[in-house]
């Protein structure tokens, strides 16, 4: 799977390759190059892992409502948190940064569905809700084949699915160029990130399809209508969830 995403290599964006301790961003420089996406990402590290050795994604956007910012950034001051690199930024983010236009109304066919569902099944009470991006830079004693120079990561507190509506599709007008899919129902998702899901419903009417999606049986969800798995293409086997994940791309949009 490394192997066939480095064929699509992507340099790395020029704020982030001058970036300097201090230097002011704006999330829109997060948001201006390919982004890959993992809703419901736990601290799992696989998304990072595809994206950076083969150097064909250097932003990185976790979702999740189970994990407090501390414990994230006690992970990341773990030396060798991700390894063979070390933070040298963090950058902290508020709502207007992510959303300079405001939150965006879902369609009413699709506030429909979710009114039948609880979306804050299994949100943390007594967390507050944070955005922050950690620019990772890789050790001297690694190379270009370990991975890219730099990276960088955005941590953020909320719903997968609402925040691929209200970012990617209302106010970037972007899709994800990587998407790892996998669901955690039994963790406390309200509703499946596959086929047949809210997320699907969203993805298919605003023709906002990711252009590499990450999967493999047994993660508790399907794949979307219109994608296949990359041919000859080898799996990629999770430690975490002890399963082979496989590429697929997009090959149809109805």
């Amino acid at each position: 799977m490394i192997s066939h995403l480095r064929k699509f290599r992507e340099e790395t964006p020029t704020w982030l390759k001058n970036y300097r301790q201090g230097d002011k961003i704006t999330f829109k420089d997060i948001m201006s190059s390919r982004v890959a996406y993992y809703p419901g990402s736990g601290d799992d590290g696989m998304l990072m892992k595809v994206g950076n050795m083969s150097h064909s994604v250097h932003s990185f956007l976790y979702v999740d409502y189970g994990l407090s910012k501390s414990y994230l950034e006690d992970q990341i001051a773990q030396e060798n948190c991700i390894r063979g690199y070390h933070p040298i930024a963090e950058i902290e983010w508020q709502e207007e940064d992510l959303m300079p236009n405001g939150q965006y109304h879902y369609p009413a066919n699709i506030m429909i569905q979710i009114s039948h569902k609880d979306p804050y099944r299994g949100v943390k009470k007594n967390e507050k809700p944070y955005c922050f991006s950690v620019i990772m830079e890789r050790d001297e004693d690694r190379d270009d084949t370990w991975g890219a120079e730099r990276f960088v990561v955005t941590f953020l507190f909320a719903d997968g699915i609402a925040t691929y509506y209200q970012l990617f599709v209302k106010e970037y007008s972007m899709a994800p160029w990587l998407f790892l899919l996998q669901d955690h129902n039994y963790f406390g998702n309200y509703d499946t990130y596959g086929a047949g899901g809210i997320l699907d419903q969203i993805i298919r009417e605003s023709r906002c399809y990711p252009t590499f999606v990450i999967f493999g049986d047994g993660c508790g969800a399907e794949i979307w209508k219109g994608y296949e798995k990359v041919a000859d293409v080898s799996p990629l086997y999770s430690g975490m969830h002890r399963r082979d994940l496989y590429n697929f791309s997009q090959v149809a949009t109805d």
